[in-house]
């Protein structure tokens, strides 16, 4: 990669990283917002998963773990597909590197989320990163 297409790419996560989530709506197991100019929409599914959350590579749809607690989808589901659907809108539209440059795009959007929604970043922070630990991710 270029020196000019590294600053160039720089430059659009910077972007990505400002610009708002608006606009979130949940409708017959779906989540639908804005997000730099485009409307993205994609099914939500709970399943056994390996992770937490994750998306699919093939269709639009996000999954979330079916193994995560009662109380933990009230009060984290609504975040984590937000942050499974940035994640994917990023690695997909930008080339972005899923692990490192779309999860922090996706995991600030999802700390915005949270906290506008009244919810308490921490709390959420802590209840996915035991679910993780319980995966046996490390």
């Amino acid at each position: 990669m270029t020196r000019k297409s590294k600053e160039k790419k720089r430059k659009v996560i910077k972007e990505l990283m400002k610009a708002p989530v608006t606009g979130v709506k949940f409708s017959r197991g779906r989540i639908s917002f804005g997000f730099f100019g485009h409307k993205i929409r994609d099914k939500i599914l709970l399943k056994k998963e390996e992770h937490v959350a994750d998306w699919s590579r093939k269709r639009r749809e996000v999954f979330v773990d079916k193994g995560f607690g009662k109380k933990e989808m009230e009060n984290s589901f609504s975040a984590l597909a937000l942050h499974e659907a940035v994640e994917k809108f990023c690695a997909e539209k930008f080339h972005l590197n899923v692990d490192e440059e779309a999860h922090s795009i996706a995991r600030k959007k999802e700390k915005e989320f949270v906290k506008k929604s009244g919810g308490n970043w921490r709390s959420h922070e802590l209840i996915v990163y035991w679910d993780w630990h319980k995966q046996g991710e490390h």
